[in-house]
């Protein structure tokens, strides 16, 4: 198997731009050559040859929801030296300088990296003292969660402090750098600017005035924690590998909106007005939005990609939705899809389909869930379903 192919089957990497880094960084070290660099970055004066793995001692108890997941699958590089470790965190994020802050001091740097769908999960420790100086991030965020000791950071002209228990996000194009303790590790999670840019648009109906600028810290006790752990938790199932295959489409959309409108809709920002305006319930906007859900019941279907779909903002349909049918968009075409699994569990001909493909195959990758849902809409099992299949 080549070096590709095995960082794509453990979920290391993804198709997009910002993996591809990482494809390179797994290729030169199976060939024990030096990496490729960009023109005018640092070069390293010898082959990368990674340390045998050693696990984190990451602490489950800051960020329970992420207990589970087996990080080291994902090992991209463990070094003891600055450089190495510079270089190749730099691939995958942005070139920074990193500045040990102990004079004569050492490290003991580890990465660890997960792709999951669009967005990626890291783990990343260095063992030491450091300063860590990216500048500002651009085309990308990151929700940063450590797992033990404490950071400074400064984020635009304000400075934090974040420790287990804590999250940070930053990015927007505001300057960025932090120094970390000798046994600081966290997990990060990356979000794509021009994901966040979409749906801003769909929830709005209009472009970004500027680059949109999160409040950096953001408290446990906050209304936008409540709202993010249940995006962390499936972002936590997709990497522990809980669920079919065939969900992970469903999961991946369903993931990156959730994430992305909880951050838009609930931590303060730069573009944040007091209320967003929706317009009131409007028939064609109803009949639009209903036709298109339909032709797709067996498709990844998010309100982002509804909006953008029928090229009327998230809020508008909403509203329109709950004026009219008292519920939202997504609610109605959950309703849609179980009755298309109920007509497909039903219909005659052909061999008896699995209930659990059938779900799967309408968009219902959490399948606790989808039977709950079915009994509360038909009073009865799916399985109760398929014995009576004509």
């Amino acid at each position: 198997m080549s070096a590709q192919a095995a960082m794509l089957s453990l979920g290391l990497v993804s198709n997009n731009r910002p993996r591809a880094a990482a494809i390179g960084i797994a290729q030169a070290a199976a060939r024990e050559t030096p990496i490729d660099e960009p023109s005018g970055s640092m070069k390293l004066q010898r082959p990368f040859r990674p340390l045998p793995v050693r696990p984190m001692n990451t602490s489950p108890a800051a960020w329970p929801v992420f207990a589970g997941i087996d990080f080291e699958r994902g090992r991209l590089f463990e070094t003891r030296d600055a450089d190495e470790a510079q270089f190749l965190c730099g691939r995958v994020f942005s070139p920074h300088r990193l500045r040990l802050l102990a004079p004569g001091g050492s490290l003991h740097a580890r990465m660890d990296h997960l792709a999951v769908g669009s967005l990626s999960l890291s783990r990343l420790t260095w063992q030491a003292p450091v300063s860590v100086d990216p500048g500002a991030l651009e085309g990308y965020y990151l929700l940063c969660l450590p797992t033990r000791g404490e950071i400074e950071y400064w984020h635009g002209n304000q400075s934090y402090r974040a420790t287990p228990g804590q999250l940070a996000l930053v990015g927007g194009a505001q300057r960025f750098h932090f120094t970390a303790g000798q046994d600081y590790e966290q997990i990060v999670v990356r979000i794509e600017k021009a994901a966040v840019d979409a749906a801003w648009v769909a929830l709005t109906g209009v472009l970004p005035r500027d680059e949109i600028c999160f409040r950096s810290d953001v408290p446990t006790d906050s209304p936008t924690w409540p709202a993010i752990e249940p995006a962390l938790a499936l972002m936590a199932q997709a990497a522990r590998g809980d669920l079919d295959l065939a969900a992970l489409p469903h999961l991946h959309a369903r993931l990156e909106e959730q994430l992305l409108t909880t951050l838009l809709l609930r931590q303060p920002h730069s573009q944040l007005l007091p209320r967003l305006s929706g317009a009131d319930a409007a028939s064609p906007t109803l009949r639009k939005a209903k036709a298109y859900m339909i032709e797709r019941l067996e498709e990844p279907l998010t309100l982002t990609a509804l909006a953008q779909g029928i090229g009327v903002p998230a809020r508008t349909i909403q509203s329109a939705f709950n004026a009219a049918e008292g519920t939202g968009p997504m609610q109605w075409l959950r309703t849609r899809r179980l009755h298309a699994v109920r007509q497909a569990l039903l219909s005659a001909g052909g061999d008896a389909p699995r209930v659990a493909d059938t779900a799967l195959r309408f968009g219902f990758w959490h399948l606790g869930e989808f039977a709950r849902h079915y009994r509360h809409a038909f009073n009865e099992t799916p399985s109760a379903t398929l014995s009576r299949r004509r």
